[in-house]
């Protein structure tokens, strides 16, 4: 038996012939070769770097979030309320074991804060009424850090009682008084001095176990913003002359509080009303198993709470953050890793058009070749054995060099912006993850290349070119439907939050690319074909026989596929990324609202305006921003509409967001802005406000005094005074100035019965009590003089007023405003019937811009007129203007409106409180203006520029940016490769050509500008349409493939944006990088062609 390859017995070979010969081939084509390795490498190594993006730097990713998330995100919180005093240190110690549990493997921090139970306290209350006062008992861990000594010293532990309950009957020791320290208010309304003594009394305890408690005054402290205060049963205000709870039947006196050591209150015997333990866990070093951990056991926190402390408290819960925190960071990081993979797909899709090139190429080369092995007896299986182990020598070998190499790569990546910024960085490393993705890309690759090889190449033209070029004008509309498909699909997707790595988003890119690429092709002939027409007309040789080469073989385009692909990858990953980092700036911009946004976590109070104005340089205003009720409309699907407010007249210097049809801001906040601004009665800062009143009719009555007074940045604050008999006799109010510049702007007077008098109780119809009052303002020096405007709104039906009156006038004293009323006193006493005066008129319903999914949702447009309940106050709207969307509201259902009239319609409606929540600061003119206001400790802070970054470069999102930039450089030296092989392929079936030029007398100069003419004709067109092609698919397919942060539409939706100069650049470095490559490859085989060419041919 012969051998089917040389012809000899396979006993006289003295090696195996397959081997000799596909190493002998190898010597003799090692270029072409090389070039077919540097492909599969390429390709493997764009996977392996794209599989470490979405599997290692996707982990590091969610530890650097952990590691960098906000205290109050990952801090747990356990509330215990109603403590009976024996269990209130075991229940102390109880909850911080299990926190520290629940929070285990990570260490954990924790600290404890507990108030008292109310007790009475027998001292003379400020107003000198009869209303009985109370105080409590606070214990803070770490209280230096959160209040400011301004006298005395800090409490020292020690002198608590046993925590037993004492035997109502047995005489208890006498404890000694503690140590405890009080809140400047607090000390001011009770006159309290360093070493004072105070007692606090027995709870109203049934069982009678508890027993007094002295407390010796050893310091006075001012709280600190920002440091939890908003959680003490008074807010940190150090008094509430109207506080009211489950134990009282009417309003109290409530004083505090008195800041004894922690230890001391929970081992003292006293019941605890509310202990709150807080456990923050060290996430310096979090691993991404532990985080799932943790997430787990914080979201069974509450139940195991509930378990341990059982009977001993009256309820429980277990507060944090800290599962959604994991659960959106996952989701930001499954979000980027999606779109890393569609990138890693076109990467692939690319690299396999390079390599089928390749193999084309490398089939066509070897057609004589064949042919040759098929009459020496080679069969078609043996071919493809000694294809297939050519192709798996290609694949060890790519699979070897990749590994390594795209761990190189993506060690690089991590150490470049914006990576690096996000504290990814990382050294080289393996993982089994990668070496798979590899060895599966290198595998299909070489294994297509083998599929090619085992077809018999076949001479240019031909009825089989022809027959080629039909089958792939099917094929190519064929790819052009799926592309239309995928392309609706994209377009029809959920706009709601979708993490998963959707198919339709993954492969959409490519197939739209690669049909794009396909369909410009046909556009390619007829563009060669007119050239050639034109470069008839030239004289010379080199052009028209360049032109002509390129028009008329069909050979001369056959790396068509691969160019415009390349060049439409490469620009589209260029404006994909310019269109997605823009979209990141849009929705940063949105999400804040304006330049720097103040959230406040303690109460707005005068002066706060110009601490952050001097803070940031920048236009300041009050702003407020909650949720509300429309109508009767809570909202849908668990999201409640929202209200936001600032100063309208400046709203080009403080709103940010993109407004549709040529609209801005500065026009829509002329719309709601009032016609005028409020003047009010100029007060000097500390003045004392002197209110005298009268009323008639056998039943006395009192006037609590609520002023609203403005300062210079628009914050309007309450003042609230004590309640005051009216008794002819004039009364000083307790400071309201506390700030320079202020203006008294509205007084609500709630007139009721006094706690003191004989008529309280049920109020039989009678005569009309008269009730006049009157407020005297010291005059500013230098203040403008008293607003002639001032109105007493009509009252509220079932209020009990009658004919409201205010007059203002000027005297020696001051500015006296007088107010006058009739007031029916029928039904129960306990009724507060209120007279308001106010500065403004009534500024009936107040002008709106609502979102667009507010006109949706509610069917509402241009002069469509609501009611939104703010607080529990109702508020007249119409809508004004219709806007994409609200600042700091993306995508809700929100309401813009301007904070003045907003408090005009409130205090109207009787509301007096702040709707403040934040402060807005436009255009902030220091560097540091975010660490400045961050310092002022009142609240969070956010920029657009933070929010920016955090969006474009935090590492939940840096994956997809370095995904990007890494495409692009693959396209290029991918078609560079392609190129070469061409070019190189191309030149070899052409030596004989050329060494007949070579006859005729053609110089190598003149070869050379034919062949070199002849390549880059056919490139420029072909770059062009891959050009167009990444234009159109940047305009029509990379805003739909935008997501935000949760996985949904992006708000404002995305705009393609096509950067010019950067596209300019690469197309540049392509043709500039294919033209030395063409020509370089010209320049070595033009020189191989000289007349032994043409000898040998003959």
């Amino acid at each position: 038996m012969t051998d089917g390859w040389t012809g000899r017995k396979p006993r006289d070979r003295p090696e195996p012939p397959v081997l000799m010969f596909l190493a002998r081939r190898g010597r003799a084509q090692w270029p072409l070769l090389t070039a077919l390795l540097a492909v599969v490498m390429l390709g493997a190594t764009l996977l392996g770097t794209c599989a470490l993006l979405v599997t290692r730097t996707a982990g590091q990713s969610l530890e650097a979030a952990a590691t960098r998330a906000a205290p109050g995100d990952v801090e747990v919180t356990a509330y215990t309320v109603a403590v009976r005093g024996p269990d209130a240190r075991p229940v102390a110690d109880d909850t911080r074991r299990l926190l520290s549990s629940v929070l285990a493997p990570f260490a954990a921090t924790t600290a404890a804060r507990a108030s008292s139970a109310m007790r009475p306290l027998p001292v003379p209350r400020a107003g000198g009424d009869e209303v009985p006062a109370v105080s409590y008992l606070s214990g803070v861990e770490e209280l230096s850090t959160r209040a400011e000594l301004t006298a005395g010293r800090w409490p020292r532990a020690g002198g608590a009682p046993s925590p037993a309950a004492p035997s109502p009957t047995a005489p208890s020791p006498a404890a000694p008084p503690l140590e405890g320290v009080v809140l400047e208010p607090t000390a001011r309304l009770l006159d309290l001095r360093l070493g004072a003594r105070v007692r606090l009394g027995a709870e109203p305890d049934p069982a009678g176990a508890t027993a007094p408690v002295d407390v010796t005054v050893v310091g006075i402290v001012r709280p600190l913003p920002g440091a939890g205060w908003e959680r003490d049963p008074l807010g940190g205000a150090g008094y509430d002359l109207g506080y009211r709870d489950d134990r009282t039947s009417r309003p109290v006196h409530a004083y505090g509080p008195f800041l004894v050591d922690l230890t001391d209150l929970l081992g003292g015997g006293s019941a605890i009303s509310r202990l709150e333990v807080t456990a923050r866990p060290d996430l310096s070093r979090p691993g991404r198993r532990d985080l799932d951990t943790v997430a787990a056991a914080v979201r069974g926190a509450d139940r195991r709470l509930a378990a341990t402390l059982g009977e001993r408290v009256s309820s429980e819960r277990v507060a944090s953050r800290l599962p959604q925190t994991f659960r959106s960071a996952r989701d930001q990081q499954q979000v980027t890793a999606a779109t890393v993979l569609a990138v890693a797909v076109l990467g692939v899709i690319l690299t396999a058009t390079a390599l089928a090139l390749g193999g084309r190429l490398i089939a066509g080369t070897r057609a004589v070749e064949t042919a040759l092995l098929s009459a020496l007896g080679a069969g078609r299986r043996q071919r493809a054995a000694a294809a297939a182990l050519e192709a798996g020598v290609i694949t060890v070998v790519a699979a070897a060099l990749a590994v390594p190499a795209s761990s190189l790569l993506h060690s690089g990546l991590t150490g470049l912006p914006p990576l690096a910024g996000a504290g990814l960085t990382t050294g080289p490393v393996v993982t089994g993850l990668q070496v798979c993705a590899v060895a599966v890309s290198a595998l299909a690759l070489a294994t297509l290349l083998a599929v090619l090889a085992v077809q018999s190449g076949a001479p240019a033209g031909g009825s089989r070119h022809r027959r080629e070029l039909l089958a792939r004008s099917g094929a190519d509309l064929l790819l052009v439907a799926f592309a239309g498909v995928g392309w609706w699909q994209l377009r029809t997707q959920a706009t709601g939050s979708d993490v998963r790595a959707d198919a339709v988003r993954v492969l959409a890119p490519a197939l739209l690319l690669t049909a794009g690429a396909a369909l410009a092709l046909r556009l390619v002939p007829p563009a060669l074909r007119g050239a050639d027409r034109l470069a008839r007309r030239a004289r010379g040789l080199a052009l028209p026989l360049a032109a002509f080469e390129a028009a008329r073989r069909p050979q001369a385009v056959a790396t068509g596929l691969l160019v415009v692909l390349a060049g439409a990858a490469g620009t589209f990953g260029v404006a994909f990324d310019a269109t997605w980092e823009r979209s990141q700036h849009d929705q940063s911009t949105l999400s804040v609202g304006s330049d720097l946004a103040l959230t406040l976590t303690v109460p707005a109070v005068a002066g706060q305006g110009a601490s952050v104005a001097a803070a940031t340089g920048g236009t300041v205003s009050p702003a407020t921003d909650r949720a509300v009720v429309v109508g009767q409309w809570l909202g849908a699907a668990g999201e409640a509409p929202r209200l936001v407010a600032v100063d309208t007249t400046r709203a080009a210097a403080l709103l940010r967001g993109r407004l549709d049809g040529g609209r801005s801001w500065a026009g829509v906040g002329a719309a709601l802005a009032p016609p005028a601004r409020t003047t009010g009665v100029a007060v000097p800062a500390g003045a004392a406000v002197v209110l005298t009143g009268t009323a008639t009719g056998a039943d006395p009555l009192t006037v609590t005094p609520r002023l609203l007074m403005e300062d210079t940045t628009g914050l309007r604050t309450t003042c609230t005074g004590v309640p005051v008999p009216l008794d002819g006799k004039a009364h000083r109010l307790p400071g309201c100035a506390t700030a320079a510049g202020q203006r008294l702007v509205a007084v609500s007077l709630p007139i009721g019965a006094d706690p003191g008098g004989a008529g309280s109780g049920y109020a039989e119809p009678g005569p009309p009590s008269r009730v006049a009052v009157t407020l005297t303002v010291p005059r500013a020096p230098g203040g403008p003089a008293p607003a002639t405007t001032w109105t007493a709104p009509p009252p509220l039906l079932g209020s009990g007023l009658l004919g409201p009156a205010v007059a203002v006038a000027d005297s020696p004293a001051g500015v006296r405003l007088s107010m006058t009323t009739d007031v029916q006193l029928v039904g129960s006493q306990d009724t507060v019937r209120t007279l308001i005066a106010t500065a403004f008129p009534a500024p009936g319903p107040v002008p709106v811009a609502v979102s667009a999914r507010f006109a949706d949702e509610l069917g509402a447009g241009r002069g469509s007129r609501l009611t939104l309940t703010v607080g529990n106050t109702p508020v007249p709207v119409t809508v004004a203007e219709v806007v994409p969307a609200v600042p700091s509201a993306p995508g809700a259902v929100a309401a813009l409106a301007d904070l003045d009239t907003l408090s005009r319609a409130l205090v109207v409606n009787g509301g007096l409180e702040s709707p403040v929540d934040a402060w807005w600061v436009g255009h902030p003119a220091r560097a540091d203006a975010a660490a400045r206001a961050t310092g002022l400790r009142l609240g969070t802070v956010s920029t657009r520029t933070a929010e920016a970054a955090r969006l474009t470069a935090g590492p939940l999102r840096a994956g997809l940016p370095a995904a990007l930039r890494l495409l692009v450089p693959a396209a290029v030296l991918l078609l560079i490769a392609g190129i070469v092989l061409h070019v190189a392929c191309d030149l070899r079936a052409r030596a004989v050509e050329v060494a007949r030029l070579r006859g005729l007398g053609m110089t190598r100069r003149e070869i050379r500008a034919v062949l070199l003419g002849q390549h880059v004709g056919v490139l420029l067109p072909l770059l062009t349409a891959g050009a167009i092609v990444g234009a159109l698919a940047t305009w029509f397919v990379a805003p739909l493939l935008v997501r935000s942060e949760t996985g949904a539409l992006p708000v404002p939706a995305a705009l393609p944006r096509w950067p010019w100069a950067a596209e300019g650049g690469l197309l540049f470095v392509l043709l500039a990088g294919c033209v030395l490559t063409i020509a370089a490859v010209v320049t070595v085989q033009a020189r191989r062609a000289d007349a032994a060419h043409l000898r040998v041919n003959s």
